[in-house]
Order: C-alpha cells, then structure tokens, then sequence
C-alpha cells in the first residue's frame, strides 16, 4: 500500500474528523466583499488570510474555492506558505506578513511572492536576487503604528521609504500597512492609529511617493471601522465564519466554516462516589452513565478543557467530566439517555457543531479553555482529518 492509499485509508476510517463547509466559506467571502465596498471608500475588496493552514481549514483546498469565488490576493504568513500555493499552480498575488530572512530572498524572488519589508537588509538581499532575475518585484512596507512586533518604527518611515527607494531600484513599492492590536478593546488608540499612519502615508504622497494598497483591516478593522484612505482588507477569523465581536453579528452575516465530529467507543455506567480519569478531579455524585470519545489533547481538544466543556449527544449537551486525556475524553450521557433514544456505541457526537437544533460554537470551546477562537480552529483542524463538503 503506498503512502497516499494508506492516508486515504486512516482518514476514511477515522472515528474523529472535521467537517469544512465549502459553501459557506464562499458565502463569508462575499459577505466580506460586500462589507469593504461599504467600510473603504475606495475598496478593491479583501484579501483573505489564509496562513497556519488557513486557521486549521486546509490551505490549498480554501485557496481552491477562493479561487474560484474570484478572489484575486492572498496574505500568508511566511514564504514556505507561498511556495506551497505556488506549487499547487495558484497565480493570484500572495503577501508575505513575515519579515523573512536573508536566505529566503531567492525563493521569494524565484517563486514571484510578495514580501513584506521592515529592514533595509533585507530589501539590499530581494533587490540583489531581483536583478540576478533580471526582473523587479513588488514589495509591501510595513509601519509599526503600536502592534511592538514587525514594521519599521512609525517616526522612521519618512527616511526609511527614501533609503529605499535611493538604494532598492528593483524593487517596486507597491503597498504599505499597518496593524491594529486592540481593534477590539481599544477603540480611541485604534482611531488614533489611522490618524497617525494617515498622516504618514499623505507625507509620503507629498514627496511624490504613493501606493497601489494601502492597508490596516484585520477582521475587526473591516468589520468596525470605516475609511476614506485604506483600499484593501485583510480579514481572517470572519472569513471561517466567526466574528471577533459579537456587536458584528448586527453588521455581517457569516455561517461557520468547521464542524468536529466523533463517534461513541465506549459506554458505561458508573456508580456514586467512583472518580473518573486522572487525578479523579471529578467523583460522580449519583449513577451516571458515561460515553468516552476518541478526542484528547493528541487532537488539539485542549486539556483545559476538563470538567469545563459540553459535547451533544443526541441533540442534548452532555458535560466532559474528568480529565481531558491524551487521546480520549469522558462524557456524562445521562440525560441524553433520556431524550428517548439511548446512545450507544458508533453514534455519532458532536464537538463543535449543530446536532438536532443544538449547538456548540468555537467561541463557547474557547471561553471554556479561556483562549481564543482562532487556537481552537488551528489545534483541531490541524490535527484531525478534513473532509470538505
């Protein structure tokens, strides 16, 4: 049997795997089109973020669809995202967000990626590569307006620009971005970082240097703040369906994108007073009947997730008790026993999803394992089987 037969025959024959709701990823793409057009005055629509494996989504299968949704740019987050996609013979314009290393030049150049730059060292090694290639390729700089991660210092992007564009003639300055850090929490630091890199870019466009993107929208950015001067979105959690505010559901209709399913192994009943799992953080009260499903932390179901999160059983949301193992979780199904059907073994449970009218949402999952959406969309989806619809 070769590789690709037995990977075929693992997930086939996986008894946990998620669901990627291809449908609904288009349906989201142009919700988000739609809302640029409102919230960007001079809108050349979105560029969906598609970067750790799309949130966990699949890369190359999301990129599939995007495609032929007529999306026409991508941001990834480091040049071996964009060799994947380039690989797979996608021609659509990838950002690179990553300040890439020296080495990467090459790659960048050969491959026809678009990279971010944030140092002059790197924009010297992408022109020398450049002319090797005898081409000129485009590059986006990116300015720190309060994010403290990559950029070029916001008081330093006048000199910076100049140097570049004096000592870079193979390179063609096509964007320039920002990022917002507190979008969501801050809404006057916010405000004021569009002030202040609005101002920077007029300056800019004062010494006749001027840009094709101009950009700064993440999903909250999209999503909460309007603009005469950015021209393009980067939305990510929103394209899978989440909103990163619940005030957003007022303003963007979006459907999720995963679901994680499972099926029963194991069904017992266990009598009061007997502790479940490891360290028998939980003892059952009364007789309870337990499910155990084959998801653990091996999965990326988080182990802070013991004793806190719910699982649908036959439509009725069902507690994990007891630790959160390796490969397996403990749930009490007894009140599912009482809705008329009784599970059993090889049924089929819900871990994020919609079963008879219930539902468990990523943002539910994420307030149970006090984290956010986007870890549990990338710790299950990058370690469960994907099969899309």
């Amino acid at each position: 049997m070769d590789a690709k037969t037995l990977n075929f025959e693992i997930e086939t024959h996986s008894p946990t795997w998620c669901d990627i709701d291809l449908k609904s990823l288009a349906y989201n793409y142009e919700q988000l089109q739609k809302l640029a057009g409102k919230n960007m005055s001079h809108s050349l629509g979105v560029m969906p973020v598609i970067k750790a494996d799309a949130y966990g989504h699949g890369m190359l299968r999301v990129a599939e669809c995007l495609s032929a949704a007529g999306c026409k740019y991508w941001g990834v987050s480091n040049a071996t995202e964009g060799m994947a996609l380039r690989a797979a013979e996608f021609k659509q314009k990838i950002l690179l967000f990553e300040s890439t290393l020296v080495s990467e030049a090459k790659d960048i150049v050969e491959y026809k990626l678009t990279p971010t730059v944030c140092s002059l060292e790197m924009a010297h090694a992408l022109d020398h590569s450049a002319h090797q290639a005898g081409i000129q390729i485009p590059v986006h700089i990116k300015i720190d307006t309060g994010m403290g991660r990559l950029g070029v210092n916001e008081e330093q992007a006048l000199g910076f620009v100049q140097a570049f564009q004096q000592e870079c003639p193979n390179l063609v300055l096509e964007g320039i971005y920002t990022h917002f850090p507190v979008a969501d929490t801050d809404r006057d630091f916010t405000l004021g970082q569009m002030r202040r890199f609005r101002d920077m870019v007029y300056l800019l466009e004062n010494q006749f240097i001027t840009f094709s993107f101009v950009h700064a929208g993440n999903s909250m950015g999209l999503g909460d703040y309007k603009s005469d001067l950015f021209n393009l979105a980067r939305p990510g959690i929103m394209l899978y369906g989440i909103h990163p505010l619940e005030d957003l559901k007022k303003k963007i209709s979006l459907k999720p994108v995963m679901s994680v399913k499972t099926r029963i192994i194991f069904v017992q009943t266990i009598a009061k007073g007997r502790g479940i799992s490891y360290g028998h953080t939980f003892k059952a009260k009364e007789d309870i009947t337990v499910a155990v499903l084959p998801i653990g932390y091996s999965n990326g179901y988080l182990r802070s997730l013991s004793n806190k999160a719910f699982v649908l059983v036959a439509g009725v949301r069902c507690p994990v008790v007891g630790r959160v193992t390796m490969d397996q979780i403990i749930v009490d199904i007894t009140a599912a026993t009482l809705s008329g059907r009784i599970p059993k073994v090889g049924d089929e449970a819900v871990i994020m999803g919609t079963q008879k009218g219930e539902s468990i949402s990523v943002d539910e999952l994420a307030q149970w394992a006090d984290t956010i959406s986007y870890e549990i969309l990338c710790s299950l989806g990058n370690r469960l089987p994907r099969f899309y619809h």
